[in-house]
């Protein structure tokens, strides 16, 4: 038999069990022991007799003790009771295949990382349950794998950007999110709203190397950080690897070039008409204007012996040094053979050639907001590359994303009590980001940070190509919450269901035996083992259908919070758009208004009403 281990609540019912038990035996004893037959106890019976024999002051001493030993009875049995119930449960059979089970609605009640209806902690809406909204509050990654037109939109992205109440970055590959949300969130959050797009003219600046102050002792690591966020080596190995590492080293050196110029040779960047603006597309253009050969030599031959001069006697100690390690870097490159020189080029220019384009070297030239205040203060980003540019903009996606969240993690919350909101990263289409290594090495502490991460994808196959087999398992074991609508590849309903659990069936069998004329009958029980959800049942679940994984706790069945039939958030909608209010208000004319099973207009005609984007342009 195993060891019974009870919790401190589950004594305290044993406890108020076995008190029940003993007063309400008891109050069936007194009586008998007091001489009263069965049919007098039968008419006579009331349960409060034992509270006056024992207080009342009038009953005879010999009755009143009756009424003591029956207690004492009454507890030796209720303590035989509990005892047979405790020890019957320890010596219980534990199911053969499991017993796994969906959450009932004490199990969400109880949960300590969902809260069901509940708006006053805040969280992540991620379903539906009876009604009301799930929200994930728990300070952990979510993930959630849909195929196409699933609804994650609707049901997921949508309700999160009209409810969250704090920062949020958004990957808005369609820019629907910010055409129908940005509004509420800029007029009735107060939220200050960014829509960034560098392939459009329509566009808020975006410039990593304004977060880098190469004069602030720190500014070299920083600098660092982001060479390896363009030319990430981690986790691979040979040419590759190494040419990615002297690509990023040729960057750090051209970009600390680039600091010093600005601030003690503007004459030289003149004359190759470079504008003195720190930012990467100005790196490259020095990349192209300096000749490397007239930079690295001394004396006369030097294209800017008065650069070096400036330096040395009027720049401080660190200017000096980036100066010298600048120099040394560009020298290490132009020693370079021709073959691997044109190797690192290559790899170089691979990663900056969106900085050559007109209109993304605009939007990066310059700086609308701040990363660094994103806990600070409370403020939303959409990152809405319209489709058409997706097949251009990973490597630009990777670099926001996983400079975000480098940028955000500067400062620890716990030391910089200004940094107080949560952050929300809303990465719908999350395989399009590429390669986020950041996250899957340092995913058990981003989440200290108030970093809050909801990544999105449409199939375990998407992730497994980026990452690998075992790294795309790092990665999603970092996501405790998991959100599963319809599967539609085999592979991935055979991992779900697993995850969901198995339980345990019994089947009785009835066998009859012949032999030498007598006829012998007998019974067996057979345990089988049942997916909690077939694979097949994950393929047809019905549009409205999900299910939750929670470590620890038992899944949830529920529904989407899908946005456009629910009136919590469509008179959000409402609040900022007039014409959807007449829209509404007409639609469902002549009926009683009543909040359930009201119509709203479909998307299309919502967006075409212009009222729910934010003015920012």
């Amino acid at each position: 038999m195993e060891k019974c281990k009870l919790t401190p609540g589950q004594w305290g019912f044993i406890g108020l069990l076995v008190c029940l038990l003993t007063v309400g035996i008891a109050s069936v004893l007194v009586y008998p022991m007091n001489g009263v037959g069965l049919r007098r106890f039968l008419h006579t019976y009331q349960f409060s007799m034992l509270g006056r024999i024992l207080f009342d002051s009038n009953i005879r001493d010999d009755i009143r003790w009756n009424a003591v030993l029956s207690l004492l009875y009454g507890f030796l049995a209720s303590v035989v009771i509990a005892g047979a119930l405790i020890i019957k449960a320890a010596m219980q059979k534990p199911s053969l295949y499991g017993d796994a089970k969906f959450a009932s609605d004490a199990d969400i009640r109880r949960s300590k990382a969902v809260t069901w209806g509940d708006e006053s902690k805040g969280g992540v809406i991620i379903g539906r349950y009876k009604g009301k909204l799930l929200r994930y509050i728990a300070p952990d990654f979510i993930s959630m794998g849909a195929g196409t037109r699933a609804g994650k939109g609707a049901a997921i992205v949508i309700p999160n950007l009209l409810a969250w109440l704090f920062s949020v970055i958004v990957l808005d590959p369609k820019q629907e999110c910010y055409k129908i949300t940005s509004k509420f969130r800029q007029l009735i959050m107060g939220q200050k709203v960014y829509l960034l797009d560098p392939f459009s003219s329509k566009t808020h600046g975006f410039n990593p190397l304004f977060y880098i102050d190469l004069s602030h002792e720190k500014g070299s690591g920083y600098l660092l950080n982001l060479a390896e966020t363009l030319w990430n080596a981690s986790g691979l190995a040979g040419t590759e690897a190494h040419f990615n590492s002297a690509a990023g080293r040729v960057f750090i050196g051209y970009t600390q070039l680039l600091y010093t110029l600005i601030n003690h040779g503007q004459e030289y960047l003149a004359k190759y008409d470079i504008k003195p603006v720190f930012s990467i597309g100005t790196v490259l253009d020095l990349y192209y204007a300096v000749n490397r050969e007239s930079l690295l030599a001394n004396g006369d031959e030097s294209e800017c012996p008065s650069i070096r001069e400036k330096v040395a006697n009027n720049g401080t100690e660190r200017e000096q040094y980036l100066l010298r390690d600048a120099l040394n870097k560009i020298k290490e490159y132009n020693d370079l053979g021709d073959e691997p020189r044109s190797s690192t080029e290559g790899t170089f220019l691979k990663k900056l050639n969106l900085f050559t384009l007109p209109l993304f070297r605009k939007a990066t030239d310059r700086n609308d907001f701040d990363l660094r205040l994103l806990r600070k203060e409370r403020m939303t980003i959409y990152l809405g590359i319209n489709a058409d540019d997706l097949k251009i903009a990973d490597d630009f996606l990777n670099l926001f994303f996983n400079f975000a969240i480098d940028v955000s993690m500067r400062e620890n919350p716990d030391f910089k009590t200004d940094n107080k909101y949560d952050v929300l990263f809303l990465l719908d289409e999350f395989p399009a980001v590429g390669a986020m290594h950041y996250i899957k090495k340092a995913s058990g502490f981003i989440a200290g940070f108030k970093l809050k991460l909801l990544t999105i994808y449409q199939n375990i196959s998407q992730l497994i190509e980026i990452y690998g087999e075992m790294g795309a398992k790092t990665l999603l074991s970092g996501h405790p919450c998991r959100v599963i609508y319809a599967v539609s590849e085999k592979e991935d309903a055979d991992k779900f269901s697993a995850q969901l659990g198995y339980t345990t069936t019994k089947s009785t069998g009835k066998s009859r035996n012949r032999n030498k004329g007598s006829v012998s009958q007998g019974e067996s029980e057979n345990e089988a083992q049942r997916a909690l959800v077939l694979p097949q049942e994950l393929g047809t679940l019905k549009f409205h259908e999900e299910f939750i994984l929670l470590k620890g706790e038992n899944p949830i069945k529920c529904e989407k919070a899908l946005y456009f039939n629910d009136p919590y958030f469509m008179d959000r909608l409402c609040a900022v758009s007039p014409k959807l209010r007449e829209r509404v208000a007409s639609m469902n004319k002549g009926s009683s208004m009543v909040k359930k099973g009201l119509k709203y207009p479909p998307k299309e005609e919502m967006l075409s009403l212009g009222e729910l984007e934010a003015e920012l342009f």
